[in-house]
């Protein structure tokens, strides 16, 4: 006897189990043919209009006509899977008697050469051009398709359909990811991100050559950011411990007499309930800010978006290595006062009242960093 809370739970494991992995349908379709007694199945994304087939998944169809360039042509359900309702199941014993399917070019060519006679699908998703559509076939001497069976494939319909759509998130977010990751290996200066003990979760290109070459005696061990001097190691415990407690979402680290340091920054995310079980996350963002290391912020943009002078983006590139005013004021032979009236100038432009706040605006401002 049909269980339909049963059956729907044990397809439903396999069908999210398997799909939101990367070329997973193919197993989920494994399944569900044997689920369905039939040897074979398929997942395809079509055109809507025309008998294009842009994107096709399948288990047990190795032999006969090629679907996805050939048989397609002369397939005698898409017109009633494209035109039917969304999510509606239709069997080809209904749409086509058994004699005139036998006679067909369609079955002829594709699905006798398989072994397949009946069949039964349904289209799930659609947008403007193409559509997504599942199909179940086996012989006739099986036989037909059910009312029962169209009803356990119709009680998966929506299931599909929200699997596509948590698929299609996952690749949107996966894309960003890359993209950010792509942004901040451009970086000529080191990113890391890590969590509040200073395990590193993330770095980039630049954070890597730094920790090969053990420049300013920076390390990795068992997975934690680590510098050999031991000032310098205290300091940076101590800017964690800040940062973790909320006393600070910005401190830094000197590791040189010429200047170079590690800008933490505290990462702004939502507390999630202690209740929850979860792995260690990124909340501490570090930058490592060498003077003699050309960072270079595009200077255009800087003018566009807060109106900095020539000035005062020269003065901006001398900050974001990690010079302080003196240095600064030495280094483009001017007074102490200039650079200090250039400075206040460049915090109000950018609306900041702190400098550590001028520096977490400019260096994470990716689009202000000139890749080229």
């Amino acid at each position: 006897m049909y269980n339909k809370e049963k059956t729907t739970s044990t397809l439903l494991h396999a069908l999210y189990d398997n799909v939101t992995c990367p070329d997973g349908w193919v197993p989920f379709l494994q399944q569900i043919a044997v689920h369905f007694d039939s040897p074979s199945a398929t997942l395809r994304i079509t055109d809507r209009e025309n008998p294009v087939v842009h994107q096709s998944f399948s288990t047990g169809l190795d032999q006969g006509l090629d679907y996805d360039h050939e048989a397609v042509i002369f397939d005698p359900f898409r017109a009633s899977l494209a035109n039917g309702p969304l999510g509606k199941v239709h069997t080809s014993s209904e749409l086509i008697s058994d004699r005139a399917f036998e006679h067909c070019d369609h079955y002829q060519l594709f699905f006798r050469p398989n072994g397949n006679f009946y069949a039964m699908g349904a289209q799930f998703e659609r947008d403007e051009s193409s559509a997504m559509h599942i199909g179940i076939h086996r012989p006739r001497s099986r036989g037909m398709f059910t009312q029962q069976e169209k009803a356990q494939l119709e009680d998966l319909s929506g299931h599909f359909r929200r699997v596509v759509q948590l698929t299609r998130l996952t690749n949107q977010v996966q894309v960003a990811l890359t993209q950010a990751h792509n942004a901040f290996n451009a970086l000529s200066f080191g990113v890391w991100m890590l969590d509040s003990e200073l395990r590193c979760q993330w770095h980039n290109r630049a954070a890597e050559d730094a920790l090969t070459a053990h420049c300013f005696g920076l390390r990795q061990r068992n997975g934690q950011l680590t510098i050999d001097e031991n000032t310098a190691g205290a300091a940076l415990m101590q800017a964690s411990r800040k940062l973790k407690k909320g006393e600070s979402q910005c401190e830094s680290v000197q590791l040189s007499a010429s200047g170079a340091s590690l800008i933490l920054f505290g990462s702004r995310m939502a507390a999630l309930p202690s209740s929850w079980k979860v792995g260690h996350s990124a909340t501490i963002i570090v930058f490592l800010l060498d003077p003699h290391m050309a960072v270079l912020l595009d200077h255009a943009r800087l003018k566009n978006l807060y109106s900095l002078t020539a000035a005062e983006a020269r003065l901006v590139d001398l900050l974001v290595r990690g010079l302080d005013v003196t240095e600064a004021s030495a280094y483009l032979h001017v007074t102490t006062h200039t650079t200090r009236s250039q400075l206040k100038s460049i915090m109000q432009k950018t609306e900041v009242t702190r400098q550590p706040d001028l520096m977490r605006k400019l260096l994470l401002s990716g689009g202000l960093v000139n890749y080229e």
